[in-house]
């Protein structure tokens, strides 16, 4: 029974092991370092190990930056640790006055955090990954079991917390067919991790190949084996989650954009109903200033008749004047 317990424990032990040199790569390496710990731990006979080590998944970019702040041990996670225990005391204590005390001090300890990851991210961090990052800092801040998934430097993924309940953790550390696997990491980087396969290993030979027989490393025939179809599996799977994510920020902005398009239509739509009635008004000034006209027109006419025939009286009777004037 003790012996049955010692063969889990170290079992257990070589999985850790696996697990935090793979989360210690870089992104790019991810991959490579996942592989060389299946060939290492099936060199070993450890087929079961291998097939949990081959399942790893690639953490994203931000959870990536954050697993290296914590590995680097960076002050930013002990803060985080310390003003997330005050935080949580405080709100389990109903210290109204305490919270907001601790504002500031919570926004100060988020922006260090991000500034912090943006220091020790394996590749660039663009906004919205920084965004990640202080949302993983949040979700921390907020419940312990998150302040523990985040510290074990193998996040997969960015974690976020919507207010209230528990922060949901799922699929957001490595994880095996046991459990979650949390490899607590107080300081130090990739010199405290294990070397990979082929270095030290005693199952090597001095150029780092693996003794073997006719037919694999025990002389034994290989059995079938369906561990190197995990990752490549995982990876296509990452890649077709990318896409969609992608997909559907294109979306987002084609649907921005085409509301922005159909606001300008409506506006031009109702630009053009408004020109309309000007127009319509436009156009009833100007036939009533057109009636005013011709009955002007018509005054003016009958004016000018008026006149003619004042003067053609004024002249007659100036003639028979005249005429009268002559007779007497």
């Amino acid at each position: 029974m003790d012996e049955q317990a010692d063969e889990e424990d170290e079992s257990d032990s070589a999985l850790r092991e696996a697990v935090s040199a793979v989360y210690a790569a870089a992104p790019a390496d991810f991959v490579a370092t996942r592989q060389e710990w299946v060939t290492r731990l099936r060199s070993q006979g450890r087929r079961d190990l291998a097939k949990e080590a081959g399942a790893l998944r690639k953490p994203s970019v931000a959870a990536a930056a954050v697993n290296a702040l914590v590995r680097a041990g960076d002050p930013a996670a002990e803060r985080l640790t310390e003003v997330g225990a005050r935080l949580r005391h405080a709100q389990s204590a109903m210290d109204v006055t305490g919270l907001q005390e601790l504002r500031a001090e919570r926004d100060a300890v988020l922006a260090e955090w991000v500034a912090a990851a943006r220091r020790h991210a394996p590749v660039p961090l663009t906004a919205a990954g920084e965004g990640e990052v202080r949302d993983t800092g949040v979700a921390a801040l907020a419940g312990a079991h998150a302040t523990e998934v985040v510290l074990g430097g193998t996040l997969t993924r960015a974690l976020a917390y919507s207010g209230f309940g528990e922060v949901d953790v799922a699929d957001a550390v490595a994880r095996t067919s046991t459990g979650v696997v949390l490899t607590r990491i107080e300081g130090g980087g990739a010199a405290d991790q294990p070397a990979p396969a082929g270095v030290g290993d005693p199952s090597r030979d001095d150029d780092g190949a693996t003794p073997a027989g006719p037919d694999g490393p025990d002389g034994a025939a290989e059995e079938p084996d369906d561990s190197d179809a995990l990752p490549r599996l995982q990876d296509e799977l990452e890649a077709a989650e990318a896409e969609v994510g992608r997909a559907r920020e294109a979306r987002k902005e084609a649907a921005e954009a085409a509301g922005r398009r159909r606001d300008e239509l409506e506006v031009a739509r109702s630009g053009v109903e408004q020109a309309r009635r000007l127009l319509a008004q436009a156009e009833q000034h100007a036939t009533t200033a057109q009636e005013r006209a011709d009955r002007a027109q018509g005054e003016e006419d009958a004016a000018d008749e008026g006149l003619a025939a004042a003067r053609t009286a004024r002249d007659e009777a100036r003639t028979r004047l005249e005429e009268a004037q002559d007779a007497g």
